[in-house]
């Protein structure tokens, strides 16, 4: 017989308009922006441990959301955020300009989402996506097909398009 262990959280997260809600709940998130600088060590951390002494600093601060600015933290965050109660927003590796007659980039764009949603999508820290910060050229399009194909694919979370205001869906 084949098994399959794996862990998982339950929570439904929503928005309207002007507000987020999670499990029903009008929520607040309180945030901030993480852009990957570790200047000790030159590279992010890999261990639950590490994330935990940063991620419940930032909960001490009365922080409850981490926008991971144009890259997505490793596993170890994850799992870190899923004990302490940290939503987490990753976002594709990408800010820049869309451009329709690069489809390599963009392909390699749509592949790294849906990878990310596989590897990461049962956590329930994982609570926003966005494809990218401040996006250039054709971002409408390509981003609000990837929206649209990520809501269809895994509708655990709330995805956008790129960090600029009136985007989230």
């Amino acid at each position: 017989h084949d098994l399959y262990a794996t862990t998982f959280g339950m929570r439904e997260m929503t928005a309207d308009e002007h507000h987020f809600y999670i499990n029903g709940q009008k929520t607040f998130l309180r945030g901030k922006h993480d852009a990957c600088v570790f200047p000790k060590t030159a590279h992010v951390p890999m261990d639950v441990q590490s994330w935990l002494h940063y991620l419940g600093t930032c909960k001490e601060y009365g922080i409850n959301h981490v926008r991971f600015h144009s890259w997505c933290p490793p596993e170890a965050a994850f799992q870190a955020a899923d004990e302490l109660g940290i939503y987490l927003q990753p976002e594709l590796p990408f800010w820049g300009d869309f451009k329709a007659e690069d489809p390599l980039l963009m392909n390699c764009l749509k592949m790294e989402g849906e990878r990310l949603i596989t590897t990461y999508g049962n956590h329930p820290s994982f609570l926003m996506m966005s494809a990218g910060n401040e996006p250039a050229g054709d971002w409408v399009t390509w981003c609000n097909a990837w929206v649209d194909y990520w809501k269809e694919t895994d509708s655990r979370r709330i995805y956008c398009g790129a960090n600029v205001g009136g985007a989230w869906a």
